[in-house]
């Protein structure tokens, strides 16, 4: 264990010479639009994974209006976000620069974009504010606030709730969420795609870019009692997960497994095992939650096909990150595992030839900025990480072969790269998997000297530089890798 801390210090010490700001640059061209250039509606859901329809992650997941999307348009089965936590994921997405780049780790202030990001690195909304279009948000799109770039803008609409806390320990203690309506629209999520409803009946007089973000399944998993209704508990099938499944693990994988928000230790996974049915309540509930999310998602999608815009119009949908419910002994998001950065990503383009396609190679949430601005063609000159994912859309079958990084946390990351995925944490120790043959993620393959070759090949992928900032519960990383009292 000393070899470990001292190795983990020494990371810590080369990360805070490698730190670096991010540079930005402003809209150099501002191109007039017109109706001849598409609108974007813009689709975010809180913490869904790929227990949807389409991804089949869950074989009792139903999510028929995401599933309708997807067979509409381009999905991508293998998406991941910038980073498993809200925050660092929207901040990566929104303003298209990597966490590790920005230094946007976590929840805490000091993770506010304001304060890593130059200003003079403009977000998605604004770009598209300042090239004409009309702009207008409600939910949650960024985790902090931004103000700027909106004509309208409406984070939370109030709705009938359950009064209970962001927990699981309060889950399990007060009951799974079950509201006391069946108007979807007394909700606030429900409100919230009323009022992106209501945007889209009204008319405009210039492209415009709407953004709906989604609370739900995001924690208390509450919704109508219809949709918990469609699931008896006693038919609810829990993931497997092997009781020596963290053996061949290091020290910080074993961490991440059983730890919570940023690196307070908890073991979630225990304690909700320890109560009799309270993990089959748990994934019933998420499960109804992403139901609830999903028919949310088709009132809109009705709304769009029954408006004048239904023909130019650019639908994105996608999750922010993953979600665990027992996987690798772990609960909630955070984690570098698949279950944790695997999420939903769907684009339809008026036009395209890949719609009613399937995209397997792996991509990255961080290419939806680059993405978007060539399909509405607006030029920048702006430095964005991502890839233009255009190429796919017109051919899903043409080759493609691009890493994709995630990271949590300084120096801690995961590289996905065909059936492969590494990931490298901190301290130095790593856990290689091939997904194809191993989609549970059970046999650790980094050690294994037949696999060196591809261990390698992702390991040139993992940035040897990074923005070192802690804030919150971070500031305990390196006490954390000490081990655990009993």
């Amino acid at each position: 264990m000393k070899r470990v801390l001292k190795i983990f210090c020494v990371h810590l010490l080369l990360a805070m010479f490698c730190c670096f700001n991010v540079i930005g640059f402003e809209v150099r061209s501002v191109r007039a639009h017109d109706s001849k250039f598409p609108n974007v509606l813009f689709i975010a859901v809180d913490d869904l994974n790929d227990w949807v329809g389409y991804l089949g992650g869950h074989p009792q997941g139903y999510t028929p209006n995401i599933d309708t999307l997807a067979n509409e348009g381009i999905a991508f089965t293998h998406a991941y976000c910038p980073a498993p936590v809200c925050g660092p994921s929207r901040t990566a997405l929104m303003y298209g620069i990597f966490p590790h780049k920005s230094g946007s780790y976590g929840h805490h202030e000091i993770y506010n974009p304001a304060n890593l990001i130059s200003k003079d690195q403009l977000p998605l909304n604004l770009v598209f504010q300042k090239s004409g279009y009309y702009t207008a948000g409600c939910g949650k799109i960024f985790h902090y606030p931004e103000k700027r770039g909106w004509d309208e803008y409406r984070r939370y609409i109030n709705g009938v709730t359950q009064k209970t806390k962001d927990e699981l320990g309060k889950a399990i203690q007060l009951g799974y969420g079950v509201l006391d309506t069946e108007n979807d629209s007394e909700t606030g999520d429900g409100r919230l795609t009323d009022w992106a409803i209501e945007q889209l009946g009204r008319r405009h007089d210039k492209p415009f870019f709407i953004a709906l973000g989604l609370h739900k399944p995001h924690l208390p998993w509450d919704a109508p009692k219809k949709y918990f209704d469609r699931l008896k508990l006693e038919s609810i099938q829990l993931p497997h997960v092997p009781i020596d499944d963290l053996t061949d693990l290091s020290e910080a994988g074993r961490l991440f497994a059983k730890t919570r928000v940023g690196f307070s230790r908890q073991d979630d996974h225990k304690a909700i095992t320890d109560v009799e049915g309270a993990w089959q309540k748990l994934v019933r509930a998420y499960l109804a939650t992403s139901t609830f999310a999903d028919a949310n998602v088709g009132r809109l999608l009705d709304a769009l096909k029954n408006s004048e815009y239904s023909e130019n119009t650019i639908v994105v949908l996608w999750g922010d990150h993953g979600w665990h419910l027992g996987e690798k002994q772990h609960w909630r998001k955070m984690s570098l595992w698949e279950r944790g950065t695997k999420t939903p990503f769907i684009i339809k383009a008026p036009g395209m030839k890949g719609n009613g396609s399937r995209v397997t190679a792996p991509v990255s949430l961080q290419d939806i900025f680059p993405t978007l601005l060539d399909l509405c063609g607006i030029q920048i000159d702006q430095h964005l990480d991502g890839n233009n994912l255009k190429p796919l859309l017109v051919d899903p079958k043409i080759a493609w072969d691009k890493a994709v990084i995630t990271s949590h946390g300084p120096g801690n990351f995961a590289v996905r790269q065909g059936v492969w995925r590494l990931i490298h944490y901190a301290d130095g120790s790593e856990e290689l998997y091939n997904i194809e043959s191993d989609p549970g993620e059970f046999s650790n393959l980094s050690s294994d000297i037949a696999h060196q070759r591809e261990r390698q090949k992702l390991q040139t992928h993992v940035p040897q530089e990074w923005r070192y900032v802690m804030g919150g519960r971070f500031k305990n990383f390196e006490s954390s890798f000490a081990e655990p009292k009993e």
